[in-house]
């Protein structure tokens, strides 16, 4: 298993631990959970700690892109967790495409502040 949940209060914040290889498998549970708590009608938050990922298999990737393109008016802001810089730069390209969605890159030892702020 790639993606672990995060247990994390309140609901509206899911919380992933993305090691490894993302199969369509991994992407497809994380979408069940997800849709799941789309239906309390409240705007998601993410917060991700990604250690060791090696990427993703290229029907995973058209599945996230479909989904996160459909739902982008669902979700108000990602923390990336990573000593990865390139996910930094990614973040602020995602900041620069889509703006309905504020994304930040935090490094592993300020997991506390990434935390504080996608809870505020």
């Amino acid at each position: 298993m790639t993606i672990k949940l995060i247990t994390h209060k309140p609901d509206h914040i899911i919380g992933l631990e993305i090691d490894g290889w993302i199969d369509a498998e991994d992407l497809d549970r994380i979408v069940e959970l997800i849709e799941k708590r789309l239906n309390t009608g409240e705007k998601l938050r993410i917060y991700a700690e990604v250690n060791n990922w090696s990427g993703m298999s290229l029907v995973a990737f058209i599945k996230d892109l479909k989904f996160s393109l459909q739902h982008l008016k669902d979700f108000e802001k990602e923390a990336i967790v990573s000593d990865h810089r390139w996910l930094e730069g990614l973040a602020a390209l995602g900041n620069t495409l889509f703006s309905s969605i504020e994304v930040k890159h935090f490094t592993p030892d300020e997991t506390e502040q990434a935390l504080e702020w996608v809870s505020s």
